[in-house]
C-alpha cells in the first residue's frame, strides 16, 4: 500500500530498461513504483531490491492494471520490448483512468512522433533515437560522455565533454573569455557548478563544457594523426607484430604441409650435392625440377647408385603430391577471394575513418548523425536489409558484409589508421570481443562499447578501461523517469560524485523560483531561430525552449518537492 502523500507510477517491461527506470524513480522520495509483469521470481527479486513494488499479472488486462493501482495512478511507463503491448497496456490504463499520464517506449520512430501528437498528456521515446546521439557524440569525439539533440530531435548534435584547462590553452582566463574562445558552456570546473564568467580557471583544472559536437571537436585533445608516417623501429615493430598475429592464425595443415615439403627438399639439396659434387645451387635446381616434374633432363642421378635412384623417385612422388596439393591450395584462396569481394568484404584504404560494427535500429540512428559531420565511416554488418545497403549507395560511405568478430574481417578495416571504433550489435560478448580485436590492432584508437546491462557496462569499463561504454537501458532509464514527471525530460549525466538531471523547458511570462534558484541554463532556441547557448533564463524572451541542468541532491534528501516544481514550472 501506498504511503500517505506519495504517489503511484506504474511501469510495464521485464528487462533491463524496466529495472534501470524503477531504481532511479525510487530514488526520489514520495514515489510508490509498482512493476507490473508476469510472474518471474529473479526480475521480481531485483525489482524488490530497486525499492519497487512487482506485481504478476498480464499488463493488458483490466485485472493486472487494477492490481497495479491503475485508478490511484499519476503514470504509466509502457516499457517492453514489443510496441503493441506497450500501446495496448496504456490505452486500457487510460481507460480506467482518463488523468493518468502515459509514457511510451517504441521502436518505430515515426508512428512514436505520430502517437505523441495524437494522445493528450503523453510522451513516447524510441529507445534508438535517445541512445543513437550519445554513441555518434563519443565516437566524434572521445573525450564526450553524454549526447542529445537540441532543440528538438531533429536538431544539432550537441553533448557534455571533459576539458583540461592546460591542454586546452584556457588556465588564467577568465570563465567568459574560455567560453568564447572555445564555443563552449563551462558548466563546471573542478565539479564547482556555481561559477560566473569573470571567475578565474585555475591551472590544471577539469572542466565539464557543453556545446554543440562542431563546437567540441575544434577544442578535442587532438589524438596522433592517422597519416602521419612514424619512424623506422615503429613501423618495423608493428610489422613484426602482424607477422607473429598472422602465422599464429595459420591453418595447422597449411603449416604441416609447408614445413614436409620445405624438409624434402631441404633434405634432398642435402643429398644430390653430396651425391652430384656440385654446388648447392645445382643440387637445389635439380630437387626443385624432380619435386615438380619439370625434369629438362640436363642434369640426372646415378643410374648406378640405387639410392639416388630411389631419392630421385620419391622426389618425383612426393613432388607430385605437393604440387597437387598447392595447387588447390592457391585455387582455394582464389575462390575464396572472389566469394569474399562478392559477398560485399573488401580491403579499406581509408585514414581518419569510423568504423561501426552493427547497423541494426541503434546503428542506424548512429549512422545518420556520423555523416552530417563529414568523416569517412565503415559499417560491418553481417546482414544488412536493403535500407542499409541502398543507404550505403545513396551517402558513400562503405559497407561490408561480415562478421565483425573474425580477425580477418577486422584485419579489413584497417584499423591502424581509423579514428575510433564503435561496437553496436545486440550481443554485449560480441561487442566486448570486437573491442579488444580492435584494441590489438590499435591499443591508441579510441573504442565506443554498447552493453545492454548497465551494471555490466559499469565493469567493462572498469576492468578493461573501456572509458566510453555505455548501456542503452542506463542511457533510456533517466528519460522515461522522467517524462512520468514532466514532458521536457531529457535524461542524466554525472561527475564528481553528483547527478544532474536534463531537462528541457518552454520559457513563459514568469520563470518559477526554483528554476532561477537551481537550474543551471546551458542553451536556447526559438522557433525558427538557431541553436545558441545561454548562461540566464531570466532574459530569455517568452516562447524560448530553454535546456537546463538540475541538480538531483535536494529533491532526493526531501529539501525540494518534485511534484511542486513540477507543477510551477509547467503553469509558468
Amino acid at each position: 500500500m501506498a504511503a500517505p502523500g506519495d504517489v503511484t507510477m506504474i511501469i510495464i517491461g521485464g528487462d533491463a530498461l524496466a529495472l534501470s527506470t524503477a531504481r532511479d524513480i525510487a530514488h526520489i522520495p514520495g514515489h510508490r513504483i509498482v512493476v507490473l509483469w508476469p510472474a518471474n521470481p529473479e526480475f521480481a527479486a531485483a525489482i524488490e531490491a530497486a525499492g519497487a513494488v512487482f506485481v504478476a499479472g498480464r499488463p493488458e488486462s483490466p485485472e493486472g492494471l487494477a492490481a497495479a493501482g491503475v485508478e490511484d495512478a499519476i503514470s504509466i511507463l509502457a516499457l517492453s520490448d514489443d510496441d503493441q503491448l506497450n500501446l495496448q497496456a496504456a490505452l486500457r490504463a487510460r481507460d480506467a483512468n482518463p488523468r493518468i499520464r502515459i509514457v511510451l517506449r517504441q521502436f518505430n520512430r515515426a508512428l512514436a512522433a505520430k502517437i505523441e501528437q495524437n494522445l493528450p498528456n503523453c510522451s513516447v521515446l524510441s529507445l534508438a533515437w535517445n541512445s543513437a546521439a550519445t554513441y555518434a557524440a563519443a565516437a566524434l569525439d572521445p573525450s564526450c560522455f553524454r549526447g542529445l539533440q537540441f532543440p528538438d530531435r531533429a536538431g544539432p548534435l550537441t553533448g557534455f565533454a571533459y576539458r583540461a584547462a592546460d591542454r586546452a590553452d584556457v588556465a588564467g582566463h577568465s570563465v567568459g573569455a574560455a567560453e568564447a574562445a572555445l564555443g563552449v558552456r563551462i558548466v563546471a570546473i573542478d565539479g564547482e557548478t556555481n561559477i560566473g564568467r569573470e571567475d578565474t580557471i585555475a591551472p590544471g583544472a577539469t572542466l565539464i563544457v557543453y556545446a554543440a559536437i562542431e563546437e567540441l571537436l575544434a577544442s578535442t585533445p587532438r589524438q596522433p594523426a592517422p597519416h602521419s608516417r612514424p619512424a623506422w623501429h615503429p613501423r618495423l615493430r608493428q610489422a613484426l607484430r602482424r607477422l607473429y598475429w598472422r602465422l599464429r592464425r595459420t591453418d595447422p595443415f597449411v603449416a604441416a604441409f609447408a614445413a614436409a615439403a620445405l624438409a624434402l627438399f631441404l633434405f634432398g639439396t642435402w643429398h644430390f650435392h653430396a651425391a652430384f659434387g656440385t654446388d648447392w645451387l645445382i643440387a637445389a635446381y635439380f630437387v626443385l625440377s624432380t619435386m615438380t616434374t619439370t625434369g629438362y633432363g640436363d642434369i640426372t642421378p646415378n643410374h648406378d647408385n640405387p639410392l639416388d635412384v630411389a631419392g630421385a623417385m620419391v622426389l618425383m612422388l612426393l613432388g607430385t603430391v605437393f604440387t597437387g596439393i598447392f595447387i588447390a591450395f592457391v585455387a582455394s584462396r582464389l575462390t575464396r577471394a572472389q566469394w569474399v569481394r562478392m559477398q560485399g568484404l573488401r580491403p579499406i584504404h581509408r585514414r581518419g575513418h569510423i568504423v561501426m560494427c552493427g547497423c541494426g535500429n541503434i546503428g542506424t540512428g548512429v549512422v545518420d548523425l556520423l555523416l552530417d559531420f563529414g568523416k569517412p565511416l565503415v559499417v560491418v554488418e553481417q546482414n544488412p536489409d536493403a535500407a542499409v545497403v541502398e543507404r550505403a549507395r545513396d551517402r558513400g560511405f562503405d559497407l561490408l558484409t561480415g562478421d565483425a568478430s573474425r580477425d580477418d574481417t577486422l584485419d579489413l578495416c584497417n584499423l591502424g589508421a581509423a579514428h575510433s571504433l564503435v561496437a553496436l550489435t545486440n550481443v554485449d560478448t560480441l561487442n566486448l570481443e570486437i573491442a579488444l580485436g580492435g584494441r590489438a590492432r590499435n591499443p591508441s584508437m579510441p573504442i565506443v562499447l554498447r552493453i545492454a546491462e548497465a551494471n555490466l557496462a559499469a565493469s567493462i569499463a572498469q576492468h578493461f578501461q573501456f572509458e566510453t561504454t555505455f548501456s542503452v537501458a542506463a542511457l533510456a532509464g533517466p528519460v522515461f523517469g522522467g517524462l512520468a514527471r514532466f514532458a521536457g525530460a531529457r535524461g542524466r549525466i554525472a561527475f564528481d560524485g553528483r547527478e544532474f538531471a536534463i531537462a528541457e523547458i518552454i520559457i513563459g511570462p514568469t520563470v518559477a523560483e526554483e528554476l532561477l534558484r537551481l537550474a543551471i541554463p546551458l542553451a536556447a532556441a526559438q522557433d525558427g531561430g538557431d541553436f545558441r547557448l545561454t548562461r540566464d533564463l531570466a532574459g530569455l524572451p517568452v516562447g524560448t525552449r530553454a535546456l537546463i541542468l538540475m541538480p538531483l541532491a535536494p529533491f532526493r534528501d526531501g529539501s525540494e518537492d518534485i511534484e511542486a516544481m513540477v507543477e510551477r514550472v509547467a503553469g509558468g
